[in-house]
């Protein structure tokens, strides 16, 4: 895992993230292990156990299993932009920030490019990661989620623009599949002045409070309902789901007033900056409580974007040993 943000300011946008690699495995608890062969004891009238390999192996789970330090996370894509990235570290034997200096170079030698509109330049980034993505899928049987956040910011128009590239989880089975769409992108809304992912949790908390929880919520009970009583799921359209949402007396107006995202107005460059820098601790100082091991953290890089162009903050350079 990862903690990747972008906080936008009146001026510019702020940008950071770290450095670690979570690798998995899959892992099975001691208890749940016994309690299987308690349930299968019980199950069975003359006490014999048979075992389906198919249900031993669902007793797995996929878990962190260690961390490296050492991966590029944040990259100056052009001269006003730049990308942050969560997710797989490889894609098609080449690490995802070699990757996307490819990609950027390949935009140095495009003629008009630095005349496109920057919605233009993700769709184009889109376009030529769906390429590696599909090369992978040829050679490999699945890839993994990945997140880039792409950043840019227009002086003269005083703008600052963020996406969300996601790189989908998918097998070589939708290779087949001619409308499968393995690199999408979106737009956060324009209230949102902190755009995150990877092992955001304490952020999203703090930010938005319980908005995200209880929006998620409601179509999954909907849904439950509908299941439970018969109801054909195709009838439940997304505007009942909506107007369930508007209905103060589901979703009481607290829900909103305790949104600190809708607070972040104007933030000067340096404001920017420092909440970045902020939320970056949190996510790493929460892991010391708890028995997870770390998945966040490692050399923090910190860049900004203004009128100047983008340029690095902290843990770019390389800096003299602590033992010397």
């Amino acid at each position: 895992m990862t903690f990747i943000a972008t906080v936008i300011a009146k001026n510019g946008a702020a940008i950071i993230a770290d450095s670690l690699v979570t690798t998995s495995q899959p892992v099975i608890e001691y208890g749940d292990f016994l309690a299987f062969f308690d349930d299968k004891v019980k199950g069975s009238k003359d006490k014999e156990i048979k075992l389906d390999p198919g249900e031993i192996v669902n007793l797995f789970e996929t878990r962190p299993h260690h961390t490296k330090d050492y991966e590029e996370k944040l990259f100056e894509y052009d001269s006003h932009t730049a990308i942050t990235t969560a997710g797989s570290a490889q894609i098609n034997g080449k690490r995802i920030g070699h990757l996307i200096e490819e990609i950027s170079e390949k935009n140095l030698r495009t003629k008009g490019y630095g005349n496109k509109k920057i919605e233009t330049k993700v769709k184009d980034l889109c376009g030529e990661l769906t390429t590696v993505v599909i090369e992978h899928l040829k050679k490999h049987s699945s890839i993994g989620n990945t997140t880039l956040i792409v950043t840019n910011y227009t002086p003269n128009k005083n703008q600052c623009k963020v996406f969300k590239v996601t790189i989908r989880s998918a097998s070589s089975e939708q290779l087949k599949e001619k409308n499968f769409d393995f690199v999408t992108y979106s737009k956060p809304s324009d209230v949102e002045k902190v755009i995150c992912d990877g092992q955001n949790r304490i952020s999203e908390k703090i930010l938005f409070g319980d908005f995200p929880t209880v929006f998620g919520l409601i179509p999954r009970i909907v849904n439950q309902v509908a299941e439970d009583f018969g109801i054909n799921k195709s009838k439940v359209h997304d505007k009942y789901i909506q107007a369930l949402r508007d209905n103060r007396n589901i979703v009481p107006s607290s829900i909103f007033s305790d949104m600190k995202i809708l607070r972040l107005t104007d933030l000067s460059l340096q404001q920017a900056v420092e909440l970045a820098a902020l939320l970056m601790r949190l996510e790493m100082d929460f892991q010391s409580y708890t028995e997870d091991i770390p998945t966040v953290g490692g050399v923090i890089k910190l860049a900004v974007i203004d009128k100047n162009g983008f340029r690095y903050i902290s843990g770019d350079q390389i800096t003299r040993p602590n033992n010397i």
